[in-house]
């Protein structure tokens, strides 16, 4: 399957989805994308601690955050296809409940 050209959310997702069957991840356990993804978080966070010039140790690698983002849109993405979300469609119902919220 070739990575998708357009900006469809949903094309993404199956892509990332069919990368998982093809890589084997399509059959671990929720929890276990889970930690990947709060490891992948983590990575970003060191990343944007680095931009924005807060201090970390010089051991701690960090890489560039557009890489960390897409990291931790990939595990996601996978992790709502293992659990049978789209997530286009989770995020169209999340905006319409935002929407109705009071926000100061």
């Amino acid at each position: 399957m070739e990575i998708p050209k357009d900006d469809s959310l949903r094309k993404l997702q199956e892509y990332i989805w069919q990368m998982n069957i093809e890589r084997k991840f399509n059959t671990e356990d929720p929890s276990k994308k889970l930690v990947m993804l709060m490891e992948e978080v983590g990575e970003l966070s060191k990343a944007v601690r680095k931009s924005v010039g807060m201090k970390f140790a010089e051991t701690t690698k960090v890489t560039d955050i557009e890489e960390e983002l897409a990291d931790v849109q990939i595990i996601l993405l996978g992790l709502a296809s293992l659990l049978n979300i789209d997530m286009f469609d989770a995020v169209v119902k999340k905006e319409e409940k935002n929407r109705e919220r009071t926000w100061s």
